[in-house]
């Protein structure tokens, strides 16, 4: 029996647990010959998911040998969580299926090997396309699963969605009462997320047009931004008519996760900003980071850089 490594991004969210979820139950369909081994990250986000499988740990994953490998949900190297396995497998034998557009190192994964779309909302999407498209028996269970995927990651499809999202979505062959439980799964808050929520502070910058939160916790503190992903916390920290750009800055410790929204109307290039911290993502929402940095370097060089892009927008229009 050949084994699959399934990796996904460092912190992953549910699009990255639903898209690997899924990916090792056709595995496990379709051939036959395959085991599919599933390494992430520990997530109490799996608790929101239906029939999970066994996940390991990198830790556990470096005992096996592994024939293939399948990366889900991400294409830049210093963000997938074992990337170290990699290496273990030839490069005919990898392979990859994301949304993100990237700026910084990609994946040594030949070109045939790849689907990328970065017009999908999700990963999960691309995967119930590739599904529905082929006419691939979808369970109730992965039905479910990239339904809750699609809906994390559009936040209940109030961005990123396409005319084509809705449409596979409405093809997923979902009951409504599975559809409002996946929807419930998503607003219902840990203790852990109220206990975040109530530490968000609103950053004192008299910016035009800008507005910054800020939620800043101790280094022995375990990494939060998959806790923050959650429509409460997006509520928390939304552009307004006023401020049409909201930077929410994320610190643990002495790295900085940087998320950027803005409004449709507004000018502001908040994809070149977050490609200057080393980020990327879409033009309305997107996410740069900084590493073994300052606070208040964080803060000055995010100031800095939206005034730069307020400066050439204002020339252009000129």
């Amino acid at each position: 029996m050949k084994k699959l490594g399934i990796l996904t991004h460092k912190q992953c969210d549910l699009d990255a647990l639903c898209s690997v979820e899924t990916m090792a139950k056709i595995i496990e369909e379709h051939y036959k010959n395959i085991e599919p081994v599933l390494i992430t990250e520990t997530s109490f986000l799996k608790e929101k998911m239906k029939n999970v499988r066994k996940f390991i740990s990198i830790e556990k994953a470096k005992d096996i040998k592994l024939d293939y490998l399948l990366i889900c949900d991400v294409n830049e190297y210093d963000r997938v969580y074992g990337i170290d396995l990699l290496k273990t497998v030839p490069i005919g034998n990898r392979y990859l299926i994301d949304h993100h557009s990237s700026n910084r190192v990609e994946l040594e994964i030949s070109e045939q090997n790849k689907i990328i779309n970065k017009k999908a909302s999700s990963t999960c999407e691309i995967i119930a396309k590739k599904m529905i498209d082929k006419k691939m028996s979808i369970s109730n269970d992965i039905a479910y699963n990239l339904y809750l995927g699609i809906l994390s990651d559009t936040l209940f499809f109030s961005y990123g969605a396409t005319e084509e999202t809705m449409h596979i979505v409405r093809k997923l062959p979902l009951v409504e009462k599975e559809r409002l439980k996946a929807q419930k799964s998503l607003l219902e808050l840990t203790p852990r997320q109220e206990y975040l929520l109530g530490k968000i502070e609103e950053e004192k910058v008299n910016i035009e047009g800008l507005a910054v939160y800020k939620l800043l916790m101790p280094s022995e503190s375990q990494d939060i931004t998959t806790l923050v992903k959650h429509n409460k916390f997006d509520e928390r920290v939304m552009p307004t008519e006023e401020k049409p750009v909201s930077c929410f800055i994320i610190g643990i410790g002495n790295n900085y996760f940087i998320k950027f929204k803005k409004l449709a109307d507004s000018d502001i290039d908040i994809l070149s900003i977050a490609k200057k911290i080393n980020g990327g993502g879409h033009k309305t929402r997107c996410a740069g980071r900084f590493y073994n940095d300052t606070y208040e370097n964080v803060l000055t060089t995010i100031i800095s850089e939206y005034e730069k892009n307020k400066t050439r927008t204002k020339k252009y229009k000129l």
